[in-house]
């Protein structure tokens, strides 16, 4: 668990080669796909171009994620800070995105799936990376040389009982913890290029800044006698999350995360921020998923992340090409508030650089097949449906291994019965079958038919050659009250008045003894015939 979710991460993990950056593909170093950030402050910051706009939703509602990538997924590092305003006189920022490894062991789900299934959504409950952050402005000349350096208190993770001091500017007032040892001329000589920003990892003793992961101060360009710098707390912790991913239209699509507010019955949390962002659904244009961010700090989650300045300096490594470190170069890209900015840009590195932890790390086991028509293949159906597992492993190998629970479901239409409403319909749907069946069989075997009447003049012929009925009075110049459509009409026979013959008729309402007489109904195989005295009075009327 520790090599994919550690507590205290240190340099020893990092390859060697991580000090220097260039434009290469997604690797295990922690400021790997650095340009995918400075992409994404550029794109906040200028007017981006058509196919960024398109592929990141840029344009009326703020941009909130990029995309990198793990060894064979895609994933959505997301930045946004606290729409709830200013807390305790500083605006924290978040970031976050899924942890690199667990994203590739659900593609690869995703992938064998596919080859059997189609429209598949995967979804898994696991932690990924939450990074918070804040930075805020101080001048060195402020402060006795023998002064140790102040630190923000971090809004929702240090307890305001830690602060040593309270400053109020315009924005408010502001908590500062005191570092017990790093003095004003030690952040002086901080190396590195005076015309640059010059980034110091500061190492936090934990019972001064409880919940807190490491700290930074930023010395700003220009000559040392300038003395400006920004000062920086952050946090870090494994948080829980939903990750979700489907194969539909023929290939896989980014991960997506559902963010919980709370991480579990050992991780509580309490809201801080709620937004959007990209959802692997629909990403180019991307659709929406809610977005909670859960409490940071250690005094309410069990998973806060130690994290040493040996791991952070590789999150501002030398850049290829650029002949400066990676802050620099992201600092071109973001010029508004300088300690927003800084802040901003290293949550998103810190986030990113977590998410790699345990890189390399692959599905174990041998593929479970099944036999279909006597060969050996592999069967989606098996595992969606759950007969078993998807590899057969090794029980004594595996007891270290992390055991992935998925969540398979095919995408398409189909009934449940998983709440009231379905069921209530499929009830109904069941009762209505089962009197069409009967009313089919019942006129199958007792009823007649006819095709006497197959066109609408047939009906009309047969309504003209009808005795008028006194349930339809009043209507002859139209019909203006409901009950004349609720009378019931039937074909029954007549008598000619002259002769033997016999002919039909439209009868409108309740006739009792027409009803009751058995030689007024319908017989099948028999011929019935025409009025003959009607036929007499037309002839004469015509002479």
């Amino acid at each position: 668990m520790d090599q994919i979710w550690p507590t205290s991460i240190n340099g020893s993990t990092i390859p060697s080669g991580c000090s220097l950056v260039g434009a290469e593909a997604s690797n295990p170093c922690p400021a790997s796909e650095w340009y995918a950030v400075r992409d994404w402050l550029s794109a906040l910051m200028n007017d981006p171009p058509i196919s960024f706009s398109n592929r990141y939703n840029v344009g009326g509602d703020p941009l909130l994620a990029c995309l990198v990538h793990g060894q064979n997924s895609a994933r959505n590092l997301l930045n946004t800070e606290d729409p709830g305003g200013f807390v305790q006189g500083v605006l924290p920022t978040f970031a976050t995105t899924q942890q690199a490894v667990i994203a590739d062991a659900l593609t690869q789900a995703g992938v064998l799936w596919f080859a059997s299934l189609v429209n598949v959504t995967a979804n898994t409950g696991h932690g990924q990376p939450y990074t918070t952050g804040v930075c805020v402005h101080g001048e060195i000349g402020n402060y006795s040389i023998n002064d140790t350096v102040s630190f923000p208190l971090l809004p929702g993770v240090n307890s305001p009982a830690l602060a040593t001091a309270n400053i109020t500017d315009g924005d408010g007032t502001i908590g500062y913890i005191r570092h017990p040892d790093l003095t004003f001329p030690e952040l002086w000589e901080t190396p590195g290029d005076l015309e640059g920003y010059r980034l110091r990892w500061v190492q936090f003793p934990e019972d001064l800044f409880t919940g807190s992961s490491i700290g930074a101060a930023v010395l700003l360009p220009g000559p040392r006698s300038r003395k400006d710098f920004v000062a920086c707390n952050f946090a870090a912790l494994w948080g829980s999350s939903s990750l979700n991913v489907e194969n539909f239209g023929g290939g896989i699509g980014p991960m997506g995360s559902t963010y919980h507010l709370h991480g579990g019955d050992n991780q509580p949390g309490i809201p801080i921020s709620k937004s959007h962002v990209p959802d692997a659904e629909s990403y180019d244009p991307p659709g929406a998923t809610p977005l909670d961010i859960p409490y940071i700090g250690s005094r309410h989650g069990q998973r806060t992340i130690n994290i040493s300045e040996d791991w952070a300096q590789y999150l501002n490594p030398a850049v290829e090409g650029f002949n400066t470190s990676l802050l620099n170069v992201l600092m071109q890209y973001n010029p508004g508030n300088t300690a927003s900015a800084i802040s901003t840009s290293v949550v998103m590195l810190m986030a990113n650089g977590l998410a790699r932890t345990g890189w390399g790390s692959i599905l174990q086991g041998d593929l479970k097949t099944v036999m279909r028509n006597g060969e050996e293949s592999i069967d989606g159906n098996y595992w969606i449906s759950g007969k078993g597992d998807v590899s057969t492993v090794d029980p004594a190998a595996s007891q270290d291994w992390v055991t992935l629970r998925m969540d398979p479901a095919l995408r398409g239409y189909a009934y449940n019965t998983r709440t009231i409403p379905p069921r209530v319909a499929i009830a109904i749907l069941a009762a209505y079958c089962v009197l069409v069946v009967g009313h089919t069989i019942y006129y199958g075997i007792t009823g007649i038919s006819s095709n006497c009447w197959d066109s609408i003049a047939e009906v009309t012929t047969l309504a003209m050659n009808s005795s008028p009925s006194a349930a339809l009075r009043n209507t002859c110049a139209g019909i203006s009250e409901l009950h004349i459509f609720k009378l019931p009409v039937r074909i029954l026979v007549d008598k000619d008045e002259e002769g033997e013959g016999e002919h039909l008729q439209l009868v409108f309402g309740h006739i009792e003894e027409w009803e009751k007489m058995e030689d007024r109904k319908v017989k099948a195989n028999r011929t019935y015939g025409t009025m003959l005295k009607t036929f007499e009075k037309e002839k004469k009327k015509k002479s």
